[in-house]
């Protein structure tokens, strides 16, 4: 449009222009307003501002203007090309001002836009009939023209100081408002005037398009220069960044490398694993190169083959973990340890990736479960330790009759020998009552340097005819270097044999040879004894329960379900442990560690029975005082004393017991502990401050020693103290000791399995 726009133009001034030289300076400053109409054009396609477009359109007016002007010069009489030539100077004048503040960034409504184009209009077609002087009528816009092109001139000052091209535009545009100021008076000049400002027409046009060309050159060329800055520090910083790529890399693999949990990265599509960490690789039992590439079926079997879709794949192995976050991984060799851990989605080299956390929790849940067992025995301990002590007083009753009805002479042999089967099952009740009581001690056991190669030894001898009739072979693997600890010989004992005869009754009635391998072994700063069996194992789903109190696989007079119970407590007093590892079909092997520690043995006490018996007093010279809330105690103690010689006397309570012995003088006091108003102990202490010389002649009968507070009375007091229920020998025999003036000494409680020690 442009250059058909030219074409006319040109025609139109060749048609119309003299062949003057007149006509060569118009043709010159057609040209160059032409060239600066090129120029903005251009600017505005590539800049897309909308004051070179504004620009253009003013020059290309004021092309107009100069060829009704040269048209003027052929006739002066034609007022349409003055209308013409004073509108298209009014126009380029709104068109500089509008493209100007449109630079400066003020734009405005276009509806003034449109009211300046009407009132230009209207002064345009107006003036040439109002006014006949074409000064008067061209001077309103051409003044309009200078002042758009002084404000344009100031707007490219404030880029002087900056830019080259700038400058020359700031100058030219300000000569070319002068220039505008006196065109007005064109008419009225010679020829050679006229032809001298068309030339700087001219000039000044090319002047401004070189300086428009020149201030694109320098934006440009500062443009490149900012975008090569950014360019520069776009290099730089994606080399910092890459820098910090590294190290986040190199951090990530050493945290992935030392990390204590196993780490698999499993591709989501395939469900293979594509890294591990060391960890991962100890975990699994695998090589370093043996985890890539392996599917996650091999380590996780409830895992199922790949899906179709990402989404299925990852549901896949979420389901993998229970609701604690556990799940069960098959090492190389095929064992199955027990994880927790999680699956977490990630990206990884630009894929998803599943990254699955875990670690082994088998020790952690034994443990647990150990926890759980001693809460679970320690809440059960105080209710076995009320029903026990409340036990014994009757029992003590039952045996105490049937040990003085066996004694008397006019009966005949079937009443004796039933009085023996009516003993022999409270023994074996007061057995069951001895066993709670030594599962709820809460007492320390009396530790001494031991052998433990020796306790095997010896328990082993103990079950040799069990083991005989049971057709059970037994082996033994004994470290001969084991080193000596502290124990309570009898207790440990006691745990062996039990874990011994369990292991007779679980082969009973299995095919083949029973067979039953008792080891020890020093791991560390501990003895390891196990004892293991070829039987039929035990099931998972009662391996949990087997050390619970009360809870037994035997038949109904076969087992009380305390053993194990007993076992477990007795190594929890020892600083121990007890577990078991079994498989159903393979056997079981009951585990005992305790720990090695040194310490003086404590000197022995022995008694000299034929010292007793020289000293021993005359009983009919001897007054017993003895104390009791339970009435058949009373009874029982009395007639067993009485029938032997001694003089006594009765007494309910404390209370009762001190002013009985204010008047009378007593040898000795055979006390209860637990009793209203006045218990055993403070008995011992109202004793201590008034009758001292009778505090060395107290003995008390009790079934209170698991009471810590008792315990450790009758520990520190140094008082004789036999356990309820009790053999009346063994009271006759205390008796004797104390009235003499004898040691303290150890009562053995007849047990059916094994004599274990009572103190007294």
């Amino acid at each position: 449009m442009s250059g058909h726009l030219a074409t006319n133009a040109t025609a139109f001034v060749s048609a119309t222009l003299p062949p003057t030289g007149l006509a060569v300076t118009v043709a010159l400053a057609l040209l160059s307003t032409w060239v600066v109409v090129v120029v903005l054009a251009y600017l505005n396609v590539h800049t897309r501002q909308a004051c070179f477009r504004f620009w253009a359109a003013a020059w290309l007016c004021f092309s107009l203007y100069l060829a009704a002007s040269v048209a003027l010069e052929q006739r002066p009489e034609a007022t349409f090309l003055v209308t013409l030539g004073c509108a298209s100077v009014g126009i380029s004048a709104l068109c500089m001002l509008w493209g100007s503040l449109q630079w400066a960034g003020r734009t405005q409504h276009n509806r003034y836009l449109g009211l300046g184009l009407l009132a230009i209009l209207v002064w345009s077609f107006a003036a040439p009939h109002v006014l006949r002087n074409r000064i008067w009528v061209n001077l309103p816009t051409s003044l309009l023209l200078a002042l758009a092109s002084g404000f344009t001139a100031t707007l490219y000052a404030k880029q002087s100081k900056e830019l080259k091209g700038a400058v020359l535009l700031t100058r030219g545009l300000s000569l070319w408002s002068l220039q505008m100021i006196a065109f007005p008076w064109e008419a009225s000049l010679s020829p050679g005037f006229k032809t001298l400002g068309y030339v700087a027409t001219a000039v000044l046009a090319l002047c401004m398009a070189l300086g428009m060309i020149m201030l694109a050159l320098e934006q440009a060329r500062a443009r490149n220069e900012a975008l090569l800055g950014e360019f520069k520090r776009g290099i730089a910083q994606r080399r910092l960044l890459e820098q910090e790529v590294n190290v986040s890399e190199e951090r990530y693999r050493l945290l992935f490398d030392s990390a204590g949990d196993a780490i698999f990265l499993v591709d989501l599509g395939s469900l293979r694993i594509i890294e591990a960490n060391p960890a991962a690789e100890a975990l699994a039992g695998f090589g370093p190169d043996q985890l890539v590439g392996r599917p996650l079926l091999d380590l996780c079997p409830k895992v199922r083959s790949p899906g179709e879709s990402l989404l299925e794949n990852k549901k896949n192995v979420e389901e993998l973990f229970d609701a604690a976050g556990e799940f069960q991984l098959v090492k190389a060799q095929g064992d199955r340890v027990l994880c927790e851990g999680s699956a977490t989605l990630v990206d990884c080299d630009r894929r998803p990736v599943l990254q699955i956390n875990a670690r082994e929790i088998t020790g952690r849940k034994k443990l647990e479960q150990q926890l759980r067992q001693s809460e679970k025995l320690s809440a059960l301990g105080q209710l076995v330790a009320g029903v026990a002590h409340e036990l014994n007083n009757p029992l003590a009753v039952v045996m105490g009759y049937a040990q003085l009805l066996a004694k008397h002479k006019a009966i005949d042999d079937k009443m004796r020998k039933d009085l023996h089967k009516v003993l022999h099952e409270s023994e074996r009740a007061a057995n069951i009552v001895r066993n709670l009581l030594t599962f709820v001690r809460p007492r320390e056991p009396h530790l001494a340097m031991v052998d433990v190669n020796r306790l095997v030894t010896e328990a082993l001898e103990t079950r040799e005819v069990q083991v005989q009739s049971a057709n059970v072979k037994v082996v033994r693997k004994l470290t001969a270097d084991l080193p000596e600890t502290t124990a309570d010989a009898g207790q440990i004992e006691q745990v062996l044999t039990n874990l011994v005869a369990n292991a007779i009754q679980a082969m009973d009635g299995q095919p083949g040879p029973g067979i039953i391998e008792v080891t020890t072994e020093r791991r560390g700063d501990r003895i390891r004894i196990a004892v293991a069996d070829n039987g039929p194992g035990i099931p998972m789903q009662i391996i949990d329960k087997i050390f619970d109190p009360f809870f037994t696989t035997k038949g109904p007079g076969k087992g009380t379900g305390l053993g194990l119970s007993i076992c477990y407590s007795i190594m929890e007093e020892h600083k121990g442990r007890i577990w078991v590892e079994s498989e159903v079909g393979k056997g079981s092997q009951f585990i005992v560690e305790l720990p090695v520690v040194k310490c003086p043995d404590a000197p022995d006490e022995k008694r000299n029975d034929g010292d007793m018996e020289e000293f021993a007093p005359a009983p009919q010279q001897r007054r017993l005082l003895i104390v009791d809330d339970e009435p058949g105690i009373v009874d029982v103690l009395s007639e067993a004393l009485n029938s032997t010689g001694y003089r006594t006397d009765t007494a309910s309570n404390g209370v009762e017991a001190l002013k009985q012995i204010a008047s009378q003088d007593y040898d000795l006091i055979i006390s209860d502990m637990c009793m209203p108003e006045m218990n055993g102990e403070e008995l011992h202490a109202a004793i201590s401050q008034h009758h001292p010389h009778l505090q060395h002649r107290i003995i008390f009968v009790t079934g209170d020693t698991v009471s810590p507070t008792s315990r450790r009375f009758l520990e520190q007091s140094g008082v004789r103290w036999l356990t309820k229920p009790f053999a009346i020998s063994d009271i006759e025999r205390l008796v004797a000791s104390c009235l003499c003036g004898g040691l303290v000494e150890t009562v053995h409680a007849r047990d059916d399995s094994k004599s274990t020690p009572t103190a007294v």
